[in-house]
């Protein structure tokens, strides 16, 4: 496979990661931090039940049974859950890369949080109530904060790709560019 090269006015280096390969891998690894955030508060506010918020998530696919309380959480219901969050995480992902790539580090960090906030507001004020109504017992303010950290994660996970310089350039093996 060949290395994909793309120039970047904002650094002036080159780097080998293109932009929707560093939006997927953005958005994989702030869905990660998002469930791990969601678990963690979960499990803070309500003692024994951590597994709520994959319970909801599985439930997208699995139905309103699989959703808690009183769900069973299995094997099963876990790897739903994650093939969903992270399948929607690598293109949330990819949509917080097209808006924060060109950007200076702090704003486009900002600017995936934004991002966070608004797909907050798509997922569960419009679609959630429509579709889904068991995230209506989801822990708002956590899960307000989490999305805006997905879209920050996100978002730096990318620029600092962005930053990555190409093997032989002659920032390669700085820091250079990650201002």
């Amino acid at each position: 496979m060949q290395n994909v090269e793309a120039r970047l006015p904002a650094t002036g280096g080159t780097t080998t990661v293109a932009e929707p390969v560093a939006g997927v891998i953005g958005g994989l690894v702030a869905g990660a931090a998002y469930l791990a955030a969601q678990v963690t508060f979960t499990a803070a506010v309500h003692p024994g039940s951590a597994a709520e918020p994959l319970q909801r998530i599985a439930a997208i696919l699995m139905g309103p049974d699989a959703a808690p309380p009183p769900a069973e959480f299995t094997f099963t219901t876990l790897g739903m859950a994650l093939i969903i969050h992270l399948g929607l995480a690598m293109v949330f992902g990819r949509i917080v890369s097209v808006l924060a790539w060109r950007r200076p580090a702090g704003i486009g960090v900002l600017t995936g949080a934004l991002v966070g906030l608004a797909l907050y507001v798509l997922d569960f004020a419009v679609i959630a109530p429509i579709a889904f109504p068991w995230f209506e017992d989801s822990l708002r303010a956590v899960t307000i904060a989490d999305h805006a950290l997905f879209g920050a994660v996100a978002a730096a996970v990318c620029l600092a790709l962005r930053a990555w310089p190409l093997e032989g350039s002659e920032h390669a093996g700085t820091t250079a560019d990650m201002r």
